[in-house]
C-alpha cells in the first residue's frame, strides 16, 4: 500500500499560514531557510507519520523543486522515503537520485508539446500588468509561476489565463500569491502510478489541499482534502478532512493508517 500526499497546506505548514493563530498543540519546525523556520508539522503528526512509514510506503508529492523539496529536514534526515516526487511530477526522486527513466519519459513529452513553456511566458508578458504581476519564475524544463498581489488581480484576466491554457492542454491554479501553468502531462498522479507499478504496490491513499492535487484524489479513489484547501469548495465530496489547518495534517495520517488496518483485517 502507498500513502502519496502532497506536502504545504496538507501535512507542513509554513510560518506565514499559522500567523494570527497560534496552534494549541506541539508543533515542531522541519524547514529552514536563509536562516529561519520556515515550515511547521505537530509532533503528533511527525510520530503518526514515522509510525505510518514502518508500516507502508510513504510518498511525498509537491510543486516543490528538488532544492526545495531538500529544505525539509524531517525528511532528510527522520522520515527518508524511498520516493518523493517532485516539480509536481516532473522530477521522481529514488534514494535521493533522479530517476532517469522517468525523466526521459517527461522530456520526450515536453519534445512532443504543441505549446511550449517560452510561448507560454511570453503570453503573460504580453497581457500581465506590473500593477499585480510581481514576478514571473521558471522552473525550467516543466513550467512558471507567477507572484501575483491577487488583491490587485483583476478575475477577468484570471479567468482569460485558465480558458486559455485550458486550450493549450496546460493546467492552471492560482494558489494565494502563486498562479501555475503547467502543462497537463506533467501532474502528481502519473509519477505516483508509475512508482506503483514499479513496486507493484497498490492500493493508493491520497492527500492534497490544492486544485493541482485534485488529480491524485480523483484517480486514487481513496484520499481527503484538507478543510481549509482551496479544492475544498469544489471537490469536497471525493473526501474532506473534519478538522481544518495544522491539525488536519494528524487526521490525514491517522485516516491513512485506519485504511491500512481496514485492508489487514
Amino acid at each position: 500500500m502507498i500513502f502519496a500526499s502532497d506536502l504545504d497546506r496538507t501535512l507542513i505548514y509554513s510560518s506565514k499560514f499559522l500567523e494570527g493563530a497560534e496552534p494549541d498543540r506541539p508543533i515542531r519546525n522541519v524547514e529552514i531557510y536563509q536562516g529561519k523556520e520556515i515550515s511547521f508539522m505537530t509532533e503528533k503528526a511527525i510520530r503518526l507519520l514515522k509510525e505510518l512509514s514502518q508500516q507502508m510506503m510513504f510518498v511525498p508529492v509537491t510543486t516543490r523543486t528538488v532544492e526545495q523539496y531538500r529544505r525539509v529536514s524531517l525528511f532528510q534526515t527522520e522520515i527518508c522515503p524511498k520516493y518523493a516526487i517532485t516539480c509536481n511530477g516532473g522530477v521522481i526522486l529514488e534514494n535521493g537520485q533522479i530517476d532517469r527513466h522517468w525523466q526521459e519519459y517527461v522530456q520526450t513529452k515536453i519534445n512532443q508539446s504543441k505549446t511550449s513553456l517560452e510561448e507560454v511566458k511570453t503570453r503573460v508578458i504580453e497581457t500581465a500588468d506590473a500593477v499585480w504581476l510581481e514576478s514571473i519564475r521558471t522552473v525550467d524544463p516543466f513550467f512558471i509561476y507567477l507572484i501575483i498581489k491577487p488583491e490587485l488581480a483583476p478575475a477577468e484576466v484570471l479567468n482569460e489565463y485558465a480558458r486559455w491554457a485550458a486550450g493549450q492542454g496546460w493546467e492552471f491554479s492560482h494558489q494565494g500569491r502563486k498562479v501555475y501553468f503547467i502543462p497537463s502531462f506533467i501532474n502528481k498522479w502519473d509519477a505516483v502510478q508509475y512508482i506503483a507499478e514499479k513496486e507493484g504496490k497498490k492500493p493508493v491513499l491520497t492527500a492534497g489541499d490544492s486544485y493541482l492535487d485534485v488529480c491524485l484524489i480523483e484517480k486514487s479513489g481513496c484520499g481527503l482534502i484538507p478543510r481549509h484547501g482551496e479544492a475544498a469548495a469544489d471537490y469536497g465530496h471525493l473526501g474532506l478532512t473534519e478538522t481544518s489547518g495544522i491539525a488536519a495534517a494528524e487526521e490525514i495520517v491517522e485516516a491513512a493508517l485506519l485504511k491500512k488496518l481496514e485492508a489487514a483485517l
